[in-house]
């Protein structure tokens, strides 16, 4: 047997023809590499490689031996291909451009040894995976994550105690654990997101996809989906309404004031709001997961020196907006942001306070109950004014058909005036039948009644269809309340009139409508109510809540309608 001989420096390639050779680990074979020539004393022109990965004589297929180890069951694996690449870094090492650090010395009979650098890019790589092959199996396609267009990375360094602080002025040292909280102000409004709205909304996820306009009904599915059920109610009994006392709506809190002047019910969540201030010196606005049993508090904004009068929710139900009858500015807060915003009601000369406001049922229009025979006209989404209207008389009250189109106001004098919201004009006047001074008026919401409260404490019912007459006759004539009338409202279907007055503990009546007769078992007789301040439905009608001056907004379930 001829004398093999290792292959010398002068034997090797100038350049070897460009590979990926992704290996994490460069095995080594027991038998030395060589090179075996030819009969002809020729180098040998082809490698033939067996399954063990060492170089041997020229062998026909049936002379080669079946190893035991298998194949690498991998998708497009060639393991000729591998041995190939393995055998070529161990006899050639590698150039200026390859990957890895290959430095080896040929000397006697000794074997080449090949030496990786342990700081090789590619040596977390697994074993012959291609990062480029799409058809190896164990290449994992990941999808680029979304980022935010814009972040503040100041956001990271405010803590809650930096914003409560800032609100100090001689409060300092009442406000608990939160005045020296190192929590983030981030995740605290996070967290008080999640409390409100259950979960992140389709609309904030980074990777949401944008869906095709859908109709109004899905979008109404979709936005109410915490509601208990979407039954409608029939056949409501007359003279007996069975209801349940529940826990107060603010019994986890009663940090609202002395008078609750504000309870209402968020039109998409299952959220109510309680409002209300303490001897004209602050006002205090809470928001509660309504439930009946719990009423967990969710958030609570206090707004000092400003004595909150009037609260409601926004279309959409994530702001809602809170007047004082002390000042000419309101305030919307934004639920989303935790943020308020202080809007000026008015740019003219003057003093102008704010008496109530209004939203209309499509959600476009505020309009604000002024002194001085005013009403402004606000646009809800961009909160500019739009307009101001002039009445010929001091109004108290002001209400809007169902569709927003025509609004309703009553006061001095006892006429009632209908404007159309198109033209921004009175268009008809009418006088409310034996009344002196209105105080209060609402628009049933199926369209067909008009109910009148006056300073006498009658209440007069009218049939929409007849209101456009100089005199109408009232169907009803509602006289059990012996003071003036302060707050009139109709539940959502349409079934139920309440009327209360704040100057008489448990001044309040439920009327029965078509029939319009009373509820006999309400109020209870075993409950004082107190002075009930404002009544309010939940959007289907199962909870009826009652703000008094006792600071408590009482809550009840109406066992009749099925869902919240």
């Amino acid at each position: 047997m001829k004398k093999k001989q290792l292959l010398s420096s002068k034997n090797v390639p100038e350049k070897f023809p460009k590979k990926k050779l992704l290996s994490t680990k460069l095995k080594k074979n027991k038998n030395s590499t060589k090179l075996i020539k030819n009969k002809n004393n020729a180098k040998s022109s082809k490698f033939i490689i067996d399954r063990d990965g060492s170089i041997s004589e020229h062998k026909t297929p049936s002379q080669y031996k079946v190893s035991k180890r298998s194949a690498k069951d991998v998708l497009g694996h060639d393991s000729v291909l591998e041995k190939e690449r393995e055998l070529a870094t161990d006899l050639f090492g590698g150039d200026a451009e390859s990957p890895f650090n290959i430095t080896g010395e040929i000397s006697g009979d000794d074997p080449p040894t090949a030496q990786v650098s342990t700081e090789s890019p590619l040596e977390e790589v697994p074993q012959s995976i291609i990062p480029d092959d799409p058809y190896d199996v164990h290449h994992q396609v990941t999808k680029p994550s979304r980022k935010p267009v814009w972040v503040d990375e100041d956001d990271e360094n405010i803590k809650v105690k930096d914003v409560v602080t800032s609100h100090m002025k001689k409060a300092e040292g009442k406000r608990g654990i939160t005045e020296s909280s190192e929590q983030k102000y981030e995740l605290t409004l996070q967290r008080m997101f999640k409390h409100v709205f259950s979960s992140t909304p389709e609309w904030a996820e980074l990777d949401h996809k944008v869906k095709k306009e859908s109709d109004d009904e899905d979008e109404m599915i979709r936005s109410t989906a915490n509601y208990l059920s979407e039954e409608p109610s029939v056949n409501l009994p007359k003279t007996r309404l069975e209801f349940k006392k529940l826990h107060s709506l603010n019994h986890t809190s009663y940090s609202e004031g002395a008078i609750i002047k504000a309870v209402e019910f968020n039109p998409a969540f299952q959220v109510g709001l309680v409002a209300g201030s303490s001897n004209n010196r602050f006002g205090a606005a809470t928001l509660f997961q309504v439930d009946g049993e719990y009423n967990h508090k969710i958030q609570s904004v206090k707004f000092p020196q400003y004595p909150i009068k009037c609260a409601k929710f926004l279309k959409g139900g994530r702001r809602y907006i809170t007047g004082s009858n002390l000042y000419g500015y309101f305030y919307v807060y934004d639920m989303e942001a935790a943020r308020e915003t202080k809007i000026p009601s008015v740019k003219s000369k003057g003093h102008h306070y704010i008496k109530n406001f209004y939203v209309s049922p499509d959600g476009k229009l505020i309009v604000l109950l002024m002194t001085k025979r005013l009403l402004h006209i606000f646009d809800a989404n961009a909160l500019s004014l739009i307009e101001t209207l002039h009445s010929p008389e001091e109004i108290e009250a002001v209400a809007f058909n169902n569709d927003g189109s025509r609004m309703y106001t009553h006061g001095s004098g006892g006429d009632v005036l209908v404007w159309d919201m198109t033209s921004r004009l009175c268009i008809h006047k009418f006088y409310d039948d034996g009344c002196v001074d209105g105080t209060s008026i609402t628009v049933s919401p199926n369209n067909r009644y008009l109910a009148c409260g006056s300073s006498s404490g009658i209440v007069n019912v009218y049939e929409m269809a007849s209101v456009s007459n100089r005199t109408p006759s009232p169907v009803k004539v509602l006289d059990k309340l012996l003071t003036k009338v302060t707050d009139l409202t109709f539940n959502p279907s349409s079934e139920i009139l309440a009327m209360t007055s704040a100057y008489m503990d448990k001044a309040v009546k439920l009327v029965h409508l078509p029939s319009l007769t009373y509820f006999t078992d309400f109020p209870p007789f075993e409950d004082n109510l107190h002075k009930v301040q404002v009544l309010n439905f939940s959007p289907k009608s199962g909870f009826l809540a009652a703000g008094n001056n006792r600071g408590n907004a009482l809550l009840y379930r109406l066992k009749h309608f099925s869902s919240y």
